[in-house]
């Protein structure tokens, strides 16, 4: 077994009810040893009931909670009250994998982006609740001994723009800037942001029929473009795989086609 999934570890994955966090939850449950813990969150309360009974099923050994949660209303408090009950001395790994986003409003272009209401829902799931949760993470498991590690799933957009999704451009370059400058400020630190390729979640097909721009939705569905879908396993063994061979530097990016 590889080094980095020997240990005793602590995972904390939000967006875990489906689609990639839901098989995220699975490889790594996988991988873990005894006495780890997997900690799910996502609002769909069935969701992660499966999760969890998915995650068991091939791994009894180790402990999975879940709390449903709005990420779209969090706070310090709530984040705190999560982790408050880990004993964070039986761990020699602690995870925090942030997975949950939305695509935001496709009806807007760039030049009608003008509500702060709008940008500030969008904004407080994509990015406030993610530094929120980073800071009560890195503060709850301040340890001397034990790994800290941070992924931010992330996406080919956040570095290309692409029309009629600017929340989400913007969202995800924002994000990945953040743990740029987490990764400076804290050489300690395992920052990975890690782009899964084209899976085809609900967010996908979401923006395949309903994106403002025609071009957009076309490139979606395009023949070519089916050749280049990943299967959300392969994106997960992927993720798994980075993690365990390290060949990244804290702060960057690796995507899915990279070599």
């Amino acid at each position: 077994m590889n080094e980095f999934w020997s240990r005793r570890t602590c995972v904390i994955l939000t967006g875990a009810s489906k689609g990639i966090g839901q098989c995220l939850a699975v490889e790594i449950g996988k991988l873990l040893i005894p006495e780890s813990t997997i900690v799910l969150m996502a609002r769909d309360t069935n969701g992660l009931e499966k999760t969890k009974e998915m995650v068991n099923k091939e791994n009894s050994d180790i402990l999975v909670e879940y709390y449903s949660v709005d990420l779209y209303n969090s706070n310090a408090t709530m984040f705190e009250k999560i982790v408050e009950p880990i004993d964070s001395t039986k761990y020699e790994l602690f995870l925090l994998i942030h997975n949950a986003g939305s695509v935001g409003n496709l009806d807007h272009l760039a030049a009608d982006m003008n509500d702060p209401d709008e940008w500030n829902k969008y904004m407080l799931l994509n990015l406030y609740s993610v530094t929120c949760l980073t800071s009560v993470f890195l503060s709850k498991f301040n340890s001397d001994t034990a790994e800290r590690c941070v992924v931010n799933i992330t996406s080919l957009l956040a570095i290309e723009p692409f029309k009629s999704v600017g929340y989400y451009c913007v969202g995800k370059a924002s994000r990945e800037m953040y743990f740029r400058v987490l990764a400076l400020e804290n050489p300690s630190l395992n920052i990975l942001s890690y782009s899964p390729g084209p899976v085809l979640t609900d967010m996908y097909t979401n923006i395949s029929l309903n994106s403002k721009d025609e071009v957009v939705r076309e490139q979606f569905t395009s023949g070519q473009q089916k050749q280049y879908i990943v299967k959300v396993e392969d994106t997960c063994q992927k993720l798994v795989n980075t993690l365990a061979m390290r060949n990244y530097k804290s702060g960057g990016r690796v995507d899915y086609y990279d070599r």
